[in-house]
C-alpha cells in the first residue's frame, strides 16, 4: 500500500538522511516500521525492497534510514537535531565531513541488527569516492557487531517480483487490518485443516495450482495468497506472476522459503 508523492514536503516518518520528501519519493506503510508503520522510500527499487522485507518472517522490525554515519570519525546521528548540530561544529572548526545514511536498518527475531543498502543492478558499480565511503562504513559497522549487506535489484511493472509483492503486501494489510475485507473472512477458522493439507502436499512433494487448492479446502484466491503470506504455502514469486494457474508446494514448519528479502538481490536469486 503506497502512493508516490506529489511534491516534497517535511515528513515525521523520515529519520535521518534527506529527511523529507523528494520528487520520486514513495510514501508506504509497513507493518513491521515505527512510527504506525509509516515510511518514505526513496525509489521504488527501495519500496519492493521493503515489502519483501516487511512479510520476511525473520524480520521483527525495520527502519527506514536509521541513522547518518560519518566514515571517517565513526561519529553516529540517531535524530536531525544531532545531524544539524554536528554539521555546525564541524564548519566552525573548518572541517567537512563523509556523511553515510543507509536505506534500512532491521532487527531479526535473534535480536540481531542487519544495515541494508539497496541498489539499482544497472548502478551497482560504484565511483571509486562512493566505494570507499561503503567499504568504510562496512568496517566501522563490523567493529559494532552490525552485518552490513548491499541488495542490487531491478524494478520494472511487469517483473513477477513486483507484481507478487505488491499483491502480498497488500493482502496482508487488509488481513491485519481493524475490519478485514469478506474475501479474507473465515480462513482463520480452515487453517488448521489447511495446515494439514499443506503437510501433506508437502511430505508428498505434490505440486498443485492456486484453483486446486482452493477448491479442495474451499477457500477463495485471495485466502490461498493469503496462506502464501502465513507460509502454508510456498510459490515461486520470484519468478512468475502468481495467478490461478500457478503451481505450488506445501511448506515445511511455516518456513516461508519463497519469502526472503535477500532474494530481492539478482547476484542471490535462484
Amino acid at each position: 500500500m503506497s502512493y508516490l508523492t506529489k511534491k516534497d514536503q517535511k515528513g515525521k516518518t523520515r529519520q535521518i538522511g534527506k529527511r523529507g520528501f523528494r520528487k520520486g519519493s514513495y510514501f508506504t506503510h509497513l507493518l513491521k516500521s515505527a512510527p504506525e508503520g509509516k515510511s518514505v522510500v526513496d525509489s521504488r527499487h527501495e519500496l519492493i525492497a521493503a515489502y519483501a522485507m516487511d512479510l520476511d518472517p525473520r524480520i521483527k522490525a525495520l527502519q527506514v534510514q536509521p541513522f547518518t554515519l560519518d566514515v571517517t570519525t565513526g561519529e553516529t546521528l540517531h535524530t536531525k537535531d544531532q545531524l544539524d548540530r554536528y554539521r555546525e561544529k564541524l564548519k566552525t572548526h573548518g572541517r567537512q565531513a563523509s556523511l553515510y545514511t543507509p536505506d534500512f536498518a532491521l532487527t531479526m527475531q535473534d535480536q540481531s541488527v542487519r544495515i541494508i543498502e539497496i541498489k539499482d543492478a544497472a548502478w551497482i558499480d560504484f565511483t571509486d569516492s562512493y566505494a570507499g565511503k561503503i567499504e568504510a562504513a562496512t568496517e566501522l559497522l563490523k567493529v559494532k557487531g552490525i552485518h552490513f549487506e548491499i541488495l542490487a535489484g531491478s524494478y520494472e511493472d511487469t517483473l513477477p517480483c513486483v507484481q507478487n509483492l505488491k499483491l502480498l503486501h497488500s493482502i496482508n494489510h487488509q488481513m491485519n487490518a481493524k475490519e478485514v475485507p469478506a474475501s479474507l473472512l473465515g480462513l482463520t477458522e480452515k487453517l488448521p485443516a489447511v495446515r494439514v493439507f499443506a503437510s501433506q502436499m508437502h511430505e508428498s512433494a505434490e505440486m498443485l495450482s492456486v484453483s486446486e487448492i482452493a477448491d479442495g479446502n474451499r477457500l477463495t484466491v485471495t485466502q490461498v495468497c493469503m496462506a502464501i503470506v502465513m507460509g502454508i504455502f510456498d510459490a515461486p514469486i520470484w519468478r512468475e506472476v502468481i495467478n490461478k494457474k500457478t503451481l505450488l508446494t506445501g511448506a515445511a514448519d511455516d518456513s516461508m522459503n519463497c519469502i526472503r528479502y535477500e532474494h530481492f538481490d539478482l547476484r542471490r536469486r535462484t
